[in-house]
């Protein structure tokens, strides 16, 4: 599973850089005027950390002299200010169809919808004002998910279910999960949080939007602040020639020798993948998940020595099942998490039958309690085998 989903995607989602510290000076200067002190405070975050704030101060520099020649923009009294020329400058600069809005928040805003690609629509741009509004426009981007409206917390969790589970597949099916027809809330929870690089259980859909759009931006920390920095720096170019950060080159680190030191063994969580036997591969596997098929035959093919029952109704443990699949195909990379998730959808599917546990029974509780799986108000315990 870390392989076919625990880890966020390479691609960023975001638009092509675009802007030079000279762009955003002039932006800056546009929106309400501006002293030196407020570029400093308003632009040099975005560019942190590829350029210094000293380097970013000459920038500066250069950048109101190139526009103050170009008369996009006047000095009086240290206050710069945009001339019309400036203005209409400045709003070209964010397409045809934004607007430059009054203040520097107003522009702001607008760069960081253009950086998403989405519609700067009242609701959206309301939206992004927020944090899990800004977090839930981060991941429909990144995931293509449609950004026409921003996803309710419930909605938008539900959607990562979806692609964790379809990425637990190899992308191979297309699941029928859909609004009104998911997986219930703390399961799906589970799922969409194998989309982290180290995959986590987290307490509240809120939360997991923030934390998951926080580390696939690469914010600092999880905050309004934090994300805003981290999905404008995607749209800044600051390294060019002409924003005048005439930095001298870069001298290589030097390696210090590695030091190896014995790891210390992690207990086994619900989502290890790891053999039953706990022995470290040699050399390390090509992971290819299954499609329906092949994991609906493997699933089968596991549960038959270990069903329990008479004829026509012989049922195996799922927690039997997992441990059996495990161990026989640790190139597929699967977590107990994901098996489970894989194993619903083929029940949804009728591919596989399900069964579930007479708990007052009472016997084997350990063996329930480690095989159940919440779908649809039902808890399942049991994979029934045709014979």
């Amino acid at each position: 599973m870390t392989a076919a989903i625990g880890q966020s995607e390479q691609r960023t989602g975001f638009h092509t850089p675009t802007f030079t510290v000279r762009d955003l000076v002039l932006l800056r200067i546009a929106a309400g005027s501006a002293t030196r002190a407020d570029l400093q405070r308003d632009i040099a975050p975005i560019l942190a950390p590829r350029i210094s704030g000293s380097e970013f101060r000459r920038a500066a520099e250069l950048a109101i002299s190139t526009l103050g020649n170009a008369q996009l923009i006047s000095e009086t009294k240290g206050r710069l200010t945009a001339t019309a020329k400036g203005v209409q400058v400045a709003g070209t600069s964010l397409g045809s169809a934004r607007s430059l809005g009054p203040a520097w928040g107003d522009v702001k805003n607008t760069l960081i919808l253009r950086a998403l690609e989405t519609h700067d629509t009242a609701s959206v741009k309301k939206a992004v004002q927020r944090l899990e509004g800004l977090a839930a426009i981060v991941l429909q981007n990144h995931f293509s998910i449609a950004t026409g409206r921003v996803l309710s917390p419930a909605d938008l969790r539900a959607e990562l279910a979806i692609v964790a589970l379809e990425r637990a597949f190899g992308n191979k099916i297309k699941t029928g999960l859909g609004k009104g027809a998911g997986l219930p809330a703390k399961p799906g929870r589970l799922l969409a949080g194998q989309l982290f690089k180290q995959p986590r259980e987290i307490a509240s859909d809120g939360k997991l939007i923030v934390q998951l759009a926080s580390e696939i931006a690469g914010a600092r920390e999880q905050s309004i602040e934090a994300l805003e920095l981290a999905v404008l720096s995607r749209l800044t170019t600051a390294g060019n020639a002409d924003d005048g950060a005439n930095r001298a080159p870069t001298r290589p680190k030097r390696q210090e020798p590695s030091q190896h030191r014995p790891r210390t063994p992690t207990p086994k969580a619900a989502n290890d993948r790891a053999p039953l036997t706990g022995s470290a591969p040699a050399v390390a596997r090509s992971l290819s998940p299954p499609d329906i098929a092949e994991f609906c035959s493997a699933v089968f093919d596991a549960a038959r020595p270990v069903a329990e029952g008479w004829p026509g109704n012989r049922k195996a443990f799922i927690s039997l099942v997992w441990k059996a699949i495990r161990n026989a195909r640790p190139d597929w990379g699967l977590s107990e998490i994901a098996f489970k998730g894989m194993l619903a959808e083929a029940h949804r599917s009728g591919r596989i039958e399900l069964a579930t546990a007479d708990l007052k029974d009472g016997r084997d509780l350990k063996s329930l309690e480690e095989s159940k799986i919440l779908y649809k108000n039902t808890v399942w315990h049991f994979v029934r085998v045709q014979e």
